[in-house]
């Protein structure tokens, strides 16, 4: 393996012109590695471990509230606030997207939820940028910040909404879990989690097992979930009662009382749909005979 990561190296060397500086790299284990130290001998490089660093941001470290101000420390570096107005030029975009926004989103995108002290912390940052203020100059908020966060033609700045930000992005890998199939990034997570039948999301973890960064993407997938619909295809991936893929709403609430009498309450489509069956191939099980008002319900 060590052979075949030089090799790597050196291919990357003869590829991109550029030469790897295997003094200031680090071979880091993750868990327990025999003869790490021969390891980078042999390799050229130094032991490494984590936490470390990679362009200046935290790496392997926990997400807490001291790790969040050395990435903002990073990202907006020094004297922001003095250079505002020569760095955007008048008529161009709102600088709160142009030049935060990248920021913002590297922080609640790729790290989980967002803290709550975190994106007051940043909204702070932003209304600071918006009206001049700062450690040494308090000036005025003319506008309430909600209305700044309103598209521009609802009278707003179109300032993006921190949290809602946060959520649809979460929510976005939760998407992209459910509608990608063979990526591996996908295999590696439903290795480890598990997966939900139907294949549309991974098993919800509890406890300390599972705390991380999917763990906080799965909370979201609840909520994506309700505004869901789905297209039947050929209905071995949704549910018949639970699922919305017949109306506005899934079928146990449209009919509350045939669910209640349902013998196959997680039944999939493909298990209730019988092309030679009666009824017009619908065949569901319930645990007595209908009702006549009950038939005329299903009709």
């Amino acid at each position: 393996m060590l052979t075949y990561l030089s090799w790597l190296l050196m291919w990357f060397e003869a590829c991109s012109g550029l030469k790897v500086n295997l003094e200031k790299s680090e071979l880091i284990p993750v868990g327990r590695v025999n003869d790490i130290e021969d390891l980078a001998l042999e390799l050229g490089c130094k032991v490494g471990g984590l936490p470390s660093s990679y362009l200046g941001l935290p790496l392997g470290a926990p997400f807490n509230q001291r790790w969040y101000g050395i990435v903002l420390k990073r990202g907006l570096g020094k004297g922001w606030l003095c250079g505002r107005d020569s760095i955007f030029p008048r008529g161009e975009d709102s600088p709160l997207s142009g030049a935060l926004f990248p920021v913002c989103r590297f922080t609640s995108c790729l790290f989980s939820f967002l803290p709550r002290k975190v994106r007051m912390r940043l909204e702070k940052i932003q209304r600071d940028f918006l009206w001049g203020g700062g450690a040494l100059d308090q000036r005025p908020h003319l506008v309430r910040w909600n209305l700044v966060c309103l598209e521009r033609k609802k009278g707003g700045l179109g300032v993006r909404n921190l949290a809602l930000m946060n959520k649809a992005l979460l929510g976005k890998w939760n998407w992209r879990f459910a509608i990608e199939r063979e990526v591996l990034w996908k295999k590696v997570i439903s290795h480890k989690y598990g997966v939900e039948e139907g294949g549309w999301c991974t098993r919800a973890k509890k406890g300390r097992h599972g705390v991380g960064l999917w763990k906080a993407i799965r909370k979201e997938w609840l909520g994506m979930y309700s505004s869901l619909a789905f297209h039947v295809g050929n209905g071995r991936r949704v549910r018949f009662w639970k699922d919305k893929w017949c109306g506005d709403e899934p079928l146990y609430e449209s009919f509350p009382s045939l669910f209640a009498i349902s013998q196959a309450k997680d039944a999939w489509v493909s298990e209730v749909w019988n092309p030679d069956g009666v009824e017009d191939g619908w065949t569901p099980l319930f645990s007595r005979a209908l009702n006549d008002w009950e038939i005329e319900m299903m009709e």
